[in-house]
């Protein structure tokens, strides 16, 4: 019983010797500087076929972090004529905006 105990234990020991003599992973001591990277940006070409400054503001800037609500250009509601009166094909009393 002693002998196996012994075996046992010279097993284990052998098991972890390798341990011993391995070698501590070298860690780099100068840090990444983030200003140092070089980042490659593509270009956006992206041809719409008309002019964009004509639809926005005089003093648009797309990257400000403030918006002016008196910048907006609203369109006046403009009335089709069909050639026919609808509220002959409408129920009585009907209003589109009430559910």
């Amino acid at each position: 019983m002693k002998y196996q105990k012994y075996l046992v234990l010279a097993f284990v020991a052998a098991l972890f010797l390798p341990l011993l003599s391995a070698k501590s992973a070298e860690v780099p001591t100068n840090e990444l500087n983030l200003s140092t990277v070089n980042y490659m940006e593509p270009e956006d070409k992206t041809e719409l076929g008309f002019d964009t400054a004509t639809y926005l503001p005089v003093d648009f800037d797309p990257y400000s972090d403030t918006f002016s609500i008196g910048s907006l250009n609203y369109m006046e509601e403009d009335t089709i004529d069909l050639g026919f009166d609808t509220e002959d094909y409408l129920p009585e009393d009907f209003n589109p905006y009430i559910k």
